[in-house]
């Protein structure tokens, strides 16, 4: 039976309600007339808008109302008061801690100047006897002296007990011995003075060809994998950084939330500007801050999180790791701040570390007494939100609207897995049971930018419990795998009933670097490589997600992705070598190296034998490490293979992640990074096979300031490049629909709504501006679009921003529905609507057909997507990691797969899935009722002329294309000619379809027996060069006795196949075919690139280069899973043929290890 907290009598399942939370405040407010009846009177004069306007009132209400809140929801909801209790009493155990610290170490220790008549030995002697003859628990040495501390007078210049405690005190600030004996006590750990140009400690490093910098060994932080790198600060250094504070509100100084002004009395003089340049707004959300600490102080826990949760009810979402904007503004501008990030995230863990602190934090994301608006969650108000992503800012704001009783159905490109039903339905006592290690967990895929852009620093966790309580919610829900402007149009929401609808669609089109061999093999984008890290799953050992990389690697740029990038390089290498080493010895036991070996060209063998030697190398490490009882040492192994370096085109106290957030910075270089100033990327230098080996950088030089090019270069070796160069807002929706949405150079125009309709404004100077401009220009009959987070050009840059836009955005919606007419808000109504959009978001397997051995043929069940699907578009296929089973330590599970549409039955897509691969072959196990997650339609579809004559050239894959293409092309009145590549006749699958989709079709297969033409006017052989068999067409060789389709009267080509067949044509319409075709023919070539979120600009693995064909130069990179179909002259094929060989070694092993595993599935059933 599952157990309950008490709830006052009340039924849990009522508390998710809107009704049940307002029976919930009505005895809270009934109890508080009850027992404080002034209080009681504050409150309602505070939620009538009373005390708008004035800080000081409101920091002292919130102070005195949140113990009681506490104490409510301690006793009578939770029935933790024994618990709490003693959480209150161990955070008031460690005041004796900071006494000392004030008054020994700060005050006296570190002015002293008087030399030591004892050595650190002979104090630490005398301190254990003292200890022991006063009774002090030793086990807790740092408490033990400061209590014995709290019984002398450190101003006592005759009392020899004291003066050798202040000696001790001296040596444990100045003596290395003493010093490491006190390491990691909050008592010793003081504030040090900020030199801004000097943020983060390096040293030089010149084992290299080029000058680098790195941390000092004695820094370094030994990682291994991607659990949690940082366990975050003890309860006591917790405190100490509460001690610390100063408590602001009390005079409304609190500049770490308010931000630091220029002058106090004058606020039309702005924020203050540090020296790097950095405007001090403080919080972006404005959370209470100083009222939290000083209610963590007390041991107030519950309280404290209540407060924080005012102005940030998704306080998972920010903290430590995530933000510093209040540290930024604290009063300590010469200082070092109080670590304002850990506090707030300790508030956080103290509460989830009570019996039912998942379900606390919960329930004040619903009912929160403290705040003036929003304090109780409203029933439906009959107004449907459509928000367009799921990451911070989305996530946010669905948060408010769902409390204000908004009807909210949130969109994620990405795979949202879903939650077991028992979460959403049934009460959870223990934290501990919904967290899981971070390098095993489920990739839920909630969270956007939060979940596969943010490393293993921070606790992913969090996103569960933020993903859990919107679930919760009666009005939230969220389909995974929908595109905003593919899957489901502005459009399309107004015709299923939304009001209005949310952009909040995060970051797009990385820049690319114009350098020599740009994208060559070897060379990724910083997003392309972290998605498939962090999302595809790439980074777990039971993954089949392939993500190869080689050592050394070069990370270019000076922002926080690159140095995530950096760190996750390292991490990822050691993973990868020992997941090669182990898969790789099991293969070769069971069917012999030769076997495993058979096929690799000379470059992959020589690769596999680079991660082999490797992965022992890590393995004898583990071994070493394990037999001396230490931690095994990875960076000394990852820098004799060359290491990872970050090169910047400046210096590194100019680059964005030191000037935002310098803090990230020191925590990455403790993972052993190299750091390459003042370079600037010029060439990629390949090797005999093609691949990256160094990287030639242009020096540059500073100058007053400025950074200047110079006639000088470096090159640093490179095995593996990853850009990080930046993003600009993701605004491919107006990309794809061409004056819906105005733009303002790279970003919607801001506009704000009034009485009159909306304004253009021009974009707001800070997050903290009067008037930030919310909406974009587009308005329909009343129904407008806003936009948030990193799609605004206030709001872009951080996940705390992109939060802040949400609350700063709702009530703006909301004053924008309440322009529109009465909604209906019957319950039954609302029913239906939710019904619908699962029935419409949900993708379904309906019919499996594996007749073919080398295709399997499903239909799947996904109205929206097959709405919207047009001939020559195609899906992101994937499966559910919580459903796939795992068979010898490997998940079965589709990461990620491109498949084609080819036919639409009603509600239903059919999908051809060729068996070459290992996800392939997963999914050819799928079974009709399975569901799964098809993202899409995506890509452009096929441009169809009218009246003409078309040639089509497919080979096996393009034959699942023509399918659709060639039906659509004739119903428009095209004559096709089909020109169909096969290795095999038995790889033909729905001849009569093909036939039907061509006026004549040329058959062709590698080898006999040749496939059958069903018709007169079509023609068989046996042929593998598909531009001599054209020629010889042409020239009469082949062909029907008569009526055939002349060459000459072709006005469109269309090539769709591998890049060997591209280029044949590519070529042959310059050469041997040329005198075939009209002068004006039109060549159309589909780019087969590898693909992964195919969202049109979001990781950049679709990257192509184009080329000028007459001079060869590249023109620009263009993303082919939005323009698939390209001029066949344009397409530089060097290139495709690098990017689709990324992987290729990753994907050989992968695959063998896949037949592996479904043999030995298929033995054990």
């Amino acid at each position: 039976m599952t157990e309950l907290p008490p709830l006052d009598g009340m039924e849990f399942s009522a508390l998710l309600t809107a009704e049940g939370v307002a029976q919930l405040d009505s005895r809270f407010v009934g109890h508080l007339q009850a027992t404080a009846p002034t209080l009681h009177g504050r409150l309602l004069r505070y939620r009538a808008g009373g005390v708008q306007g004035r800080p000081l009132e409101v920091s002292g209400l919130l102070l005195e109302l949140a113990p009681v809140v506490e104490a409510f929801l301690a006793s009578a909801l939770f029935g933790i008061e024994a618990e709490l209790d003693a959480l209150r009493a161990e955070h008031r155990g460690h005041d004796p801690v900071f006494a000392f610290k004030r008054e020994w170490v700060q005050k006296r220790a570190r002015k002293s100047r008087d030399e030591s008549q004892w050595t650190f030995a002979e104090l630490e002697s005398w301190l254990d006897g003292v200890l022991a003859e006063s009774g002090l628990d030793d086990g807790d040495r740092e408490l033990a002296v400061a209590r014995f501390a709290s019984e002398l007078d450190p101003r006592a210049a005759d009392d020899e007990r004291s003066i050798r405690l202040l000696q001790w005190c001296k040596l444990a600030l100045t003596d290395p011995q003493a010093m490491a004996a006190v390491s990691g006590w909050s008592s010793f750990r003081l504030p040090g003075k900020i030199d801004h140009a000097n943020l983060v400690p390096m040293q030089r490093d010149d084992s290299g060809e080029a000058a680098r910098l790195r941390a000092s060994p004695e820094r370094w932080r030994l990682r291994d994998g991607f659990e949690l790198t940082d366990r975050r600060m003890s309860r006591r250094a917790v405190q100490s950084e509460v001690d610390y504070c100063v408590y602001c509100h009390e005079h409304d100084g609190d500049f770490c939330s308010k931000g630091f002004p220029e002058k106090k009395k004058q606020p039309e003089l702005g924020y203050k500007v540090d020296p790097l340049g950095v405007t001090l707004t403080g919080c972006p959300l404005e959370e209470k801050i100083s009222e939290m600490h000083l209610l963590k102080r007390d041991g107030h826990v519950i309280a404290a999180l209540a407060v924080a949760m005012v102005d940030n009810p998704v306080v998972p979402a920010t903290g430590h790791r995530i933000c510093n904007d209040c540290m930024k503004g604290c009063i300590y501008q010469k200082q070092d701040p109080v670590n304002i990030p850990e506090i707030e995230t300790g508030v956080l863990t103290d509460v989830l570390s009570l019996p039912w602190g998942v379900e606390i934090y919960d329930l004040l994301t619903r009912w929160n007494p403290l705040r003036a608006e929003q304090y109780c969650l409203q029933p439906w108000n009959g107004r449907r939100v459509l928000i367009a992503g799921m990451g911070p800012a989305g996530f946010t704001m669905a948060h408010y609207l769902t409390m204000e009783g908004c009807a909210v159905v949130g969109i994620e490109g990405l795979k949202v897995e879903p939650l077991p039903e028992t979460l959403l339905s049934q009460p959870v006592r223990d934290w501990s049971s919904l967290e899981e290690s971070l390098d095993e967990r489920i990739l839920l895929g909630f969270g956007g930018v939060a979940e596969y852009g943010i490393t293993v620093r921070w606790d992913k966790n969090f996103l569960k419990l933020i993903y859990l309580t919107l679930l919760r919610r009666p009005t939230f829900q969220v389909a995974g795998g929908v595109r905003f402007g593919g899957t489901i149009t502005l459009e399309d929401a107004w015709e299923l009933g939304f009001d209005h609808v949310c952009i909040a669609t995060g970051a797009g089109y990385p820049r690319v670097i114009p350098m020599g061999n740009s994208l060559a093999r070897g060379m990724r984008q910083a997003n392309d490589f972290l998605m498939a890290l962090q999302l595809t799953g790439a980074g777990k050992t039971s993954s089949i997600a392939n993500l190869q990389v080689r050592l050394p690697a070069v990370v270019i740029g000076g922002g926080l992705t690159g140095v995530d990038t950096a760190t996750e390089v390292q991490a990822y290498y050691i993973k990868q070598v020992e997941k090669t080493l182990d898969r790789y010895e099991r293969l070769a036991k069971e069917q012999g190296e030769e076997s495993v070996r058979r096929g690799l060209n000379a470059e992959d063998g020589e690769i596999l034998d680079e991660f082999l030697a490797h992965g022992r190398a890590v393995r004898a490490e583990r071994e070493h490490a394990a037999a001396e009882g230490r931690a095994p040492d990875f960076v000394t192994l990852l820098q004799s293979w060359g290491g990872v370096t970050v090169a910047y085109r400046k210096g590194m106290n100019a680059s964005p992640a030191y000037v935002r957030n310098h803090e990230e910075l020191i925590k990455a270089t403790e993972e052993g990074l190299y750091y390459a100033e003042g370079l600037d990327p010029i060439h990629a230098v390949l090797d005999d096979h093609g691949h990256v080996k160094e990287v030639i950088f242009r020096e540059m030089e500073s100058r007053e300031g400025r950074w200047f090019a110079t006639n000088r270069e470096t090159v640093i070796p490179a095995r593996a490049v990853l850009v990080a160069a930046g993003t600009v807002p993701n605004t491919i929706y107006e990309h794809e629909y061409p004056g819906t949405l105005e733009m303002d150079g790279n970003h919607y125009r801001t506009h704000v709504e009034h009485a009159q309709g909306l304004q253009p404004v021009e974009p707001a100077e800070h997050v903290k501006s009067e008037e930030v401009g919310p909406f974009t220009s587009y308005s329909d009959d009343g129904r407008t679009v806003s936009f948030l987070g990193d799609t605004h050009p206030v709001f872009n840059g951080s996940v705390v921003k992109a939060i802040a836009s949400a609350k700063r955005s709702y009530p703006d919606v909301m004053r924008a529905l309440s322009h529109l007419s009465e909604p209906d808000r019957a319950e039954e109504g609302y029913r239906g609507f939710r019904a619908q959009m699962r029935d419409l978001f949900t993708a379904t397997v309906v019919e499996v057909d594996r007749s073919n051995p080398a295709v399997v043929e499903l239909w799947v069940r996904a109205p929206m997507a097959a709405r919207k699907f047009r001939p020559g578009q195609f899906f992101r296929l994937q499966t559910f990691e919580t459903t796939s089973p795992v068979v010898e330590g490997t998940r079965l599970q589709v990461p990620l797969m491109t498949v084609s549409g080819t036919g639409i039955r009603g509600d239903e897509i059919r999908l051809m899935v060729l068996q070459w691969g290992a996800a392939p072959r997963i999914a050819g196990r799928l079974q009709a009722g399975d569901e799964l997650v098809l993202m899409g339609p995506t890509g452009a579809a096929t441009e169809m002329p009218d009246g003409e004559t078309v040639l089509v050239v497919a080979g096996r894959w393009g034959a699942a294309v023509m399918h659709d293409i060639g039906t659509e092309l004739r119903a428009r009145g095209n004559r096709v000619l089909y020109l169909a590549a096969f290795g095999q006749a038995s790889d033909v699958d729905h001849q009569d379809e093909l036939e039907a989709g061509a006026d004549q079709v040329i058959w062709a297969t590698a080898r006999g027996p040749q496939i059958v033409p069903g018709r007169p006017q079509d023609v068989s052989v046996e042929a593998t060069d598909m531009v001599a068999l054209l020629r010889s067409y042409a020239d009469g060789g082949i062909g029907p006795a008569e009526g055939g389709i002349a060459l000459s009267e072709v006005s469109r080509i269309m090539v769709m196949g591998g890049t060997g067949l591209l280029r044949g044509f590519q070529q042959a319409l310059e050469g041997s075919l040329k005198d075939c075709f009209p002068d004006n023919v039109m060549a159309v070539g589909t780019v087969g690139s590898p693909m992964q979120c195919m969202l049109k600009g979001v990781c950049s693995q679709c990257l192509q280069w184009q080329r000028d064909p007459e001079t060869g130069k590249r023109t620009r990179a263009v993303f082919s899973c939005a323009e698939q179909d390209q001029p066949l002259a344009w397409i530089d094929l060097d290139n495709l043929a690098a990017r689709q060989q990324q992987n290729r070694l990753a994907d050989r092993l992968t695959g063998q290890w896949v037949d592996h595993v479904l043999r030995s599935s298929s033995a054990a059933c």
